[in-house]
């Protein structure tokens, strides 16, 4: 397992279970963020192609953390 974890802004509570669809951005970065809501839609894809799982756990306000699992 590979585990990213940041202490910025985090994600909506609201916003997490939409994030595996391409061009979707949470809600609290749409205006003041560049960006275009495909990095973790195409990490996901990219890591379940390989057969593993990618999971996210974020709190708005105290960070994100993006965990990579996969199998040796």
């Amino acid at each position: 397992m590979i585990a990213i974890q940041d202490q910025g802004i985090g994600i909506p509570a609201a916003d997490l279970p939409r994030l595996n669809d391409a061009y979707v951005r949470g809600s609290n970065v749409r205006e003041g963020f560049a960006g275009t809501g495909l990095g973790l839609a195409s990490s996901r894809q990219l890591v379940e192609s390989l057969g593993g799982s990618l999971e996210i756990a974020s709190v708005e306000g105290s960070g994100t953390t993006v965990a990579i699992r996969r199998p040796l």
